[in-house]
């Protein structure tokens, strides 16, 4: 019985021995195989020739122009004695000097801008009117002293033909003028014209 136990013990070691030898060659033939094909991987290199350098174009040499120098003599034969004189009227033309139109928060009264002359002649334009789009075109005015609309600029439209309707309706309209301390001043003021469908 101690023989068996013996050589059942020596059999098991033998067992063991064997297997982590395995085991062992296994392993180092797993990493002798991942270490060469990192070599061959690092190993591959492309190399790609760099483009050579453009040089820009020279300059195109610029002719020089040589004008000759000369002497230019002008010589008057007789001096005029005879002065001619005419009946024609010298007409002076005044330019209108230049309307400086202030902004809207340096008046104290604002314009007078008659409302229902403008609503009057106000047409609703058709696209708007199909889609049924309602909106407000934002203007500025500019209205001189006299209470004469000068220019119309937009500067909200929310498209459709309203801002041009209301340009439109306000052409043409005369206003009272803004007052800036009791005085006619000629001024930028913004006016909304809204559209709404009935």
């Amino acid at each position: 019985m101690k023989k068996w136990k013996i050589l059942i013990f020596a059999l098991a070691t033998l067992f063991h021995l064997i297997l982590i030898y395995t085991v062992t060659l296994n392993t180092g033939e797993k990493k002798t195989r991942k270490d060469t094909s990192i070599f061959k991987v690092v190993d591959v290199e492309e190399y790609i020739t760099p483009e050579p350098i453009k040089e820009p174009p020279k300059p195109l040499p610029i002719p020089k122009i040589v004008i000759p120098e000369e002497e230019v003599e002008v010589a008057q034969d007789d001096i005029s004695e005879d002065v001619i004189e005419t009946e024609k009227e010298v007409v002076k033309v005044e330019h209108e000097p230049a309307i400086v139109f202030l902004p809207q928060h340096k008046i104290s009264n604002p314009p007078g801008i008659p409302t229902k002359d403008i609503l009057d002649k106000i047409i609703y334009p058709a696209l708007a009117n199909k889609q049924k789009i309602e909106g407000v075109v934002y203007l500025e005015l500019y209205i001189d002293q006299v209470g004469n609309i000068r220019d119309i600029k937009v500067l909200k439209d929310p498209g459709f033909g309203l801002a041009e309707a209301a340009i439109n309706a306000i052409s043409g309209i005369k206003c009272t003028p803004a007052l800036a301390n009791g005085e006619p001043v000629a001024v930028r003021f913004r006016y909304p014209v809204r559209f709404r469908l009935k």
